[in-house]
């Protein structure tokens, strides 16, 4: 699985090149730069990122080749059996997998673009049919299956909605759709990513999330690559179309900061992406288990949040803990508890006890209980006798 690490190192060292080239074009610094040397780097990162999983594929297989080997040796103290390797086997190959048909998918797109723009035979609409399958995946992975969270959901909405304004500007020619309404809703897709951000960046502060140092590292790459994708996304929604002069100052700024994004994102990723693999060595890709706590209530039996790890997007695992009570200013307080979960005061925990106290099966019981009168009148009836 090593030689995925190095996937985020290629593609956004291919991507930031096509969209520098491409941006420069756009902005004509450079108007006469042929389509397929915009998209040849992406191309030539796509056959990287296939070398790769090659790669990846004859790795993974010899370590299982040995591993099966040397649990068959007499005398062998290898730990690496059956039910400890088969975790890292599920969760190299889901990897492997994701990546590669979103590479497909994206490599697709990209020859689909090329010819429209280099030939004008195809609508945007059939350009843009990967990305319709993966966002439409998307929506109806967090509305059936619900293994999104529900602002997660929100972006695909809004990136859909997007793509639908955008086709229906160019493929028909709709004058009603004003290109600042086709930019709002990435602007809000970008707004909550940093929103997000903040919230995960300043969860680590207050000691709800412990990220690792490299989480924490790309998390404040994520954060400058949001903030710069927003000024970029406000800049191109004022010059469009570029049919009126515009000045150098801005189209320069358009050419740089546009590959700048791309290299941020691909940094923070290829830092999770190794401390993940770090991981996933060290536990053999098994997942870690938190048992959660148990209160009775009213209506019964219920799960108290306490410790545990949640899988976040372009992080990882990230391990969380509920926040102590601890007297702080009213300002952090007031923060931390309606945005952060935390840990039961004392007056709740008297509460509990109570509770507990009128449970049937749970009712305190005396270390030395008094006996019953039945057992007095067999003592008496004893001694008489």
């Amino acid at each position: 699985l090593k030689p995925l690490t190095r996937t985020w190192l290629i593609v956004s060292v291919g991507f930031a090149m096509t969209v520098l080239f491409g941006m420069a074009r756009w902005t004509r610094l450079l108007p006469n730069l042929p389509f397929w040397f915009i998209l040849l780097p992406s191309w030539l990162s796509h056959v990287g990122l296939f070398w790769c999983h090659i790669t990846s594929a004859k790795a993974l297989s010899s370590f299982i080749a040995e591993a099966n080997e040397s649990r068959q040796r007499p005398d062998s103290r290898d730990h690496l059996d059956r039910t400890e390797y088969l975790p890292l086997l599920q969760r190299s190959l889901k990897f492997g997998l994701k990546t590669g048909l979103i590479s497909f998918g994206i490599f697709i797109f990209e020859i689909l673009i090329y010819c429209r723009l280099a030939r004008n035979r195809l609508s945007l609409s059939i350009c843009f049919l990967p990305i319709w399958i993966m966002v439409f995946g998307g929506i109806v992975d967090g509305i059936i299956c619900r293994t999104q969270h529900f602002m997660r959901l929100i972006c695909w909405v809004l990136v859909f909605v997007a793509m639908i304004l955008l086709c229906l500007k160019v493929d028909y020619g709709h004058d009603a759709i004003r290109w600042r309404m086709i930019v709002s809703p990435i602007v809000t897709v970008l707004s909550i990513a940093s929103a997000t951000l903040i919230y995960i960046v300043y969860g680590h502060q207050v000691g709800y999330y412990r990220l690792t140092e490299s989480q924490l590292t790309a998390g404040n790459l994520y954060s400058l690559a949001a903030l710069i994708s927003i000024v970029l996304v406000v800049v191109i929604g004022e010059v469009i179309p570029l049919s009126r002069p515009v000045e150098i100052e801005t189209r320069v700024f358009v050419v740089l900061m546009a590959p700048l994004v791309v290299v941020l994102v691909g940094m923070g990723a290829w830092v999770v992406s190794r401390d993940e693999f770090g991981r996933l060595l060290l536990y053999g890709g098994q997942a870690q288990v938190h048992p959660r706590k148990l209160r009775w209530e009213a209506k019964g039996w219920t799960t108290v949040q306490g410790r545990g790890v949640t899988n976040i997007p372009m992080f990882g695992e990230v391990s969380f803990r509920p926040l102590e009570q601890k007297p702080t200013s009213s300002l952090e307080m007031c923060a931390c508890c309606t945005c952060y979960p935390y840990e039961e005061d004392e007056e709740e925990m008297v509460q509990y006890i109570d509770d507990v106290g009128n449970h049937p099966y749970l009712a305190p019981v005396a270390s030395n209980p008094a006996p019953s009168l039945s057992y007095m009148q067999w003592q008496g009836a004893a001694q008489a006798v």
